[in-house]
């Protein structure tokens, strides 16, 4: 029997819906269990104000009282103190967790606190992320982005990624499949629809974030049209080739890369690093840097595509990692106790 015991802390609404299903596998192995801390459950109307209770934006300006209200889920669970318990906390969920009382339950328990960040350190959406680890809260800090690894003094692991569809598609309904948000990207991301258009590539573009400026009048782009995560991958399933299209700053990979390799799609992006990561394959994967540069005859042509994908994505190595790192750590410690 392990000595560990890992508890999966989620909050309902408060991960996007991307984020949350990367983690599926997690639902099912037996050394993790499930905390939800969204105890509003499927009531709008107390979500949406838990929701801006704990806003960002508002708590940057005031740190508004009374949260407590919501209740503290972690408070029900009876830590098993002959293990090592270790919290797995993804970033988007660090506004809805009291950290005083987590500092003082891992006084007197015997537990182990991990962030997995799913953004980049300088993102906007990262405040309170920098701001915890800059605290100590985290025995653990894992990032998918290298730079930001060796940069920040944090562990590098690649994405969790847990595969949801496992069914071949029927048929291929387009060459072309772009999702995500404009940020600082949305003159390239026109400038590739459109060139792609123009030869003759069928595209369908689900853009979000966009404001009104900014769109293409007349143009067959989905602007800030919502869709959940499995809805997604049933549209891109369909699709030849998938697009990634990197947010300046940013040196990992995105989703769309780890969507192409298990689902065994083409993949157009503009990051130079995609050589160096796992099951590139110059024959599925292409590299521009201007649009001027892309090969659309490749981007249209059907072929077999098979990266051999062998499940190394999947979150539950992330704990095998852990586990790794924290049987290191105890062997440092016993072996500075028998030097002393």
């Amino acid at each position: 029997m392990s000595k560990y015991q890992f508890y999966y802390i989620k909050s309902f609404g408060m991960l996007s819906a991307n984020q949350d299903k990367m983690f599926d596998d997690w639902e099912k192995d037996s050394r993790v269990i499930s905390i939800e801390t969204n105890s509003t459950g499927k009531n709008k109307a107390l979500f949406y104000l838990k929701k801006i209770h704990f806003s960002r934006k508002l708590n940057n300006k005031i740190n508004i009282p009374f949260k407590g209200i919501w209740g503290n889920q972690l408070k029900s669970v009876n830590w098993d103190t002959s293990k090592v318990n270790i919290i797995l906390i993804p970033h988007g969920v660090l506004s809805y967790i009291d950290f005083e009382y987590l500092q003082k339950i891992k006084k007197d328990f015997n537990i182990k606190c991990c962030l997995i960040i799913l953004d980049y350190w300088d993102s906007k959406y990262c405040a309170r992320m920098r701001e915890t680890v800059k605290k100590g809260v985290f025995d653990f800090a894992f990032t998918f982005d290298p730079n930001d690894a060796t940069k920040h003094n944090l562990y590098f692991h690649t994405v969790p990624y847990s595969i949801l569809l496992n069914d071949d598609p029927k048929e291929i309904k387009y060459d072309l499949y772009y999702i995500g948000n404009a940020k600082k990207r949305i003159s390239l991301l026109h400038e590739t629809y459109l060139l792609a258009k123009k030869y003759k590539v069928e595209n369908y573009f689900r853009i979000s974030q966009v404001a009104g400026k900014d769109m293409l009048d007349g143009e067959m782009i989905l602007y800030n049209q919502p869709i959940n995560y499995p809805e997604s991958l049933q549209e891109m399933i369909n699709a030849n080739c998938i697009l990634e299209i990197m947010d300046p700053g940013q040196s990992g990979a995105t989703l769309r890369y780890y969507e192409a390799v298990c689902y065994n799609k083409k993949l157009l992006t503009n990051n130079k690093n995609v050589v160096n990561l796992p099951f590139y394959n110059p024959d599925y994967i292409h590299i521009f840097e201007k649009p001027e540069d892309i090969d659309w005859e490749w981007v249209k042509k059907r072929e077999p595509i098979d990266y051999h994908y062998d499940g190394r994505f999947s979150p539950t190595h992330l704990i095998d990692k852990i586990i790794e790192l924290e049987e290191e750590r105890e062997k440092e410690e016993n072996g500075k106790k028998q030097d002393t």
